[in-house]
């Protein structure tokens, strides 16, 4: 075929546009690396406050990526002198810095201390004000004749359950000296503090209610020793005592009586029931005494719910309802009120399939309920699971990889934020990285978000590839949802500790989503997310070498312990999977509990009454996540194994 003399030079064109493409990627490295180097010089001068030095080296590094980060830090130093033109600049050309909140933050404490308002308007938003700027704020527009305005703003910021700061005290007393705190709004704050447990706070308010004192003083010692409420006829409506404000004052002393001893506050109910509670109050006595009581399997909180709940208005109540009658047996309690549920909990596959499971316990008709368990088998998810082992179906895991536009693509990558983060990323600054990566997704679409996902699991970057692509709510691509990430490790330790594969993975996935630096708020480290002491006692029980408590951040490091402590868990539950998951979360002494002098149940019923929501979620994950890792390392892993079914 010939081809015309514009195709040749289109193709040697091309041929040489490439050609300097890759002899010019060296020179861009080393441009890179020397920009990485005089970053850090600068970041170094900035600290040691070598203003000329910083200067110096600021000047070449204009098309770095990190470079607005030379400017914040500069900026922070000087906010209390620093030209507002020149702060304004910054925030209009590099407001989208994560971090850049701080500096702003601190920028407008300055504007209030100079009183310069009108700047101050401009750049107060919703993330920024503090009510140590609103209050100033207010007052000044008070003094600017929008009298009715600030006195409404000035009642809301004074009506709260906690302490505010002292610049808001210039605002309050003109507020008070205008008649804006009235004996109802003291009453209402005092309410507000006793169920933060702010009883000082409370009682230093009842000096605002100079006729209602004494009942004021009753409400913060009634508060603090709800066993005052055991004085029947001083806490019924009589002369004295307004209605509401008796009400208010029960409700808040057994709110408080039930989530330190729900069952001194169920005894004290039949005196009070009567009360015109609205339904707000009897919605929240119900959560604070009745779910209470029904985490710890006590059957008397069933008729208490259903009294104060009827209509099924709050979902947590109605839940535990069904996880009470369930725990304790009655079948056609729980038929019935899955069927009497609103709508968004009735279509839920874990009350679709309690449904049918309490059927089958009830009637025992397994064979008559297999084509409604096959239906639901379609889930996949731990009830879709379940279903399917119930109706001997295959397990829809149902993967489908994700496609990806181009065009949105590009738009993530061309993004100043994904691009600091990449830099951060390969620096090894991940928390930096991470706080950037998410930063920028916040305006994303959906196509974006995904994009963005699979540029994560590219770059293997497993955490931020699975949450993006649960931003975006696709749930079906399981390459980047499930990553086999550290795969030689995990192999390996499991094979040690003769543990199934799958289940390390699962641990490991729902720990930390494969998050090497991850860190909980309660100090756990790594990958497997192990507390400093456990890493500790594990190392010493199986010989692992630990030289600091640094080094359970690294990967392998981690997997061997993590993996090793498991397999303790599991040789101390017996080899059953459910309970030593569940003890891999909240601590082995807790399961014991729970188990303590508890009849031989279900599995599947004992998972779903655990007293903690976030241990139950947690156990079901790591047996549905278990299941779909057999299914990707070639190894079938039923839900539960059959001696798993039943815990004792």
């Amino acid at each position: 075929m010939r081809y015309p003399l514009k195709h040749y030079l289109l193709r040697s064109a091309g041929w040489l546009c490439g050609a300097l493409l890759v002899a010019s990627l060296p020179v861009q490295a080393d441009r890179l690396s020397e920009q990485r180097r005089h970053y850090d010089q600068a970041q170094s001068a900035l600290a040691k406050g070598d203003h000329a030095r910083f200067q110096q080296l600021k000047a070449g590094l204009g098309d770095y990526p990190l470079y607005p980060y030379l400017l914040l830090e500069s900026l922070r130093k000087r906010v209390d002198h620093a030209p507002h033109r020149e702060i304004e600049q910054f925030l209009s050309a590099h407001g989208d810095l994560p971090t850049a909140s701080g500096l702003k933050r601190s920028w407008l404490a300055r504007l209030a201390k100079e009183q310069d308002w009108d700047r101050l308007r401009r750049h107060l938003d919703e993330d920024s004000a503090t009510a140590e700027l609103q209050c100033p704020l207010v007052l000044q527009m008070w003094r600017d004749g929008q009298t009715e305005q600030a006195m409404a703003r000035a009642r809301e910021l004074w009506t709260v359950g906690q302490s505010q700061p002292a610049a808001c005290d210039p605002l309050f007393e003109h507020w008070m000296a205008a008649g804006g705190l009235t004996e109802d709004v003291a009453w209402e704050r005092i309410r507000l503090a006793l169920l933060y447990r702010q009883d000082g706070l409370a009682k230093y308010l009842t000096r605002y209610l100079p006729t209602q004192g004494a009942l004021a003083e009753r409400f913060v010692a009634t508060a603090g020793d709800a066993k005052r409420l055991n004085q029947f006829s001083q806490y019924q409506p009589g002369a004295g005592q307004p209605l509401d404000k008796l009400t208010d004052i029960v409700t808040v002393a057994l709110r408080r009586l039930g989530r330190d001893d729900p069952n001194a506050a169920l005894a004290l109910w039949p005196h009070y029931q009567h009360l015109p509670f609205s339904e707000e109050q009897r919605l929240a006595l119900t959560r604070d005494i009745g779910v209470r009581l029904a985490r710890r399997h006590q059957p008397e909180a069933l008729p208490f719910m259903a009294a104060n709940d009827p209509q099924m208005k709050d979902d947590t109540i109605t839940e535990w309802r069904g996880r009470l009658a369930l725990r304790t047996g009655r079948w056609h309690t729980v038929q019935e009120l899955v069927e009497h549920m609103p709508d968004h909990l009735q279509q839920q596959s874990r009350w679709r399939y309690w449904q049918l499971r309490s059927r089958q316990l009830a009637d025992s008709a397994t064979g008559d309920l297999l084509p409604e368990y096959a239906q639901l088998a379609g889930e996949r998810d731990f009830y879709g699971f379940l279903a399917a082992e119930r109706s001997r179906q295959p397990y829809a895991t149902n993967h489908q990889p994700v496609p990806i536009d181009p065009r949105a693509a590009a738009r993530v990558q061309n993004t100043a934020g994904i691009i600091r983060a990449r830099e951060f990323f390969a620096r090894g600054e991940y928390v930096n990285a991470r706080r950037e990566w998410y930063h920028a997704e916040r305006l994303f679409s959906r196509e974006e978000l995904i994009a963005q996902a699979a540029l994560a699991r590219q770059m293997e970057w497993y955490f931020p590839a699975i949450r993006g692509i649960s931003k975006a709510q696709h749930w079906d691509d399981l390459e980047i949802r499930f990553p086999l990430a550290y795969r030689e490790p995990i192999l390996q330790q499991a094979r040690l500790r003769q543990l199934n594969s799958t289940w390390v993975y699962a641990i490991t996935r729902q720990e930390s989503g494969f998050m090497t630096d991850a860190r909980s708020h309660a100090g756990a480290l790594g990958l497997m997310q192990l507390m400093p002491a456990t890493a500790r006692e594990t190392a010493r029980r199986y010989s692992i070498p630990l030289g600091n408590t640094h080094e359970v951040l690294q990967p392998e490091r981690n997997i061997a312990l993590g993996t090793a402590y498991l397999s303790q868990l599991y040789s101390l539950f017996e080899g059953n999977r459910v309970l030593a998951s569940a003890a891999y979360n909240a601590g082995p002494g807790r399961v014991r509990q729970w188990t303590r002098d508890m009849p031989a149940m279900p599995s599947d019923i004992w998972i779903e009454t655990i007293p903690f929501d976030e241990t139950r979620n947690y156990v079901q994950s790591v047996l549905t996540y278990g299941v779909i890792y057999g299914e990707k390392l070639g190894i079938p892993q039923p839900v539960m194994e059959q001696s798993e079914r039943y815990v004792e």
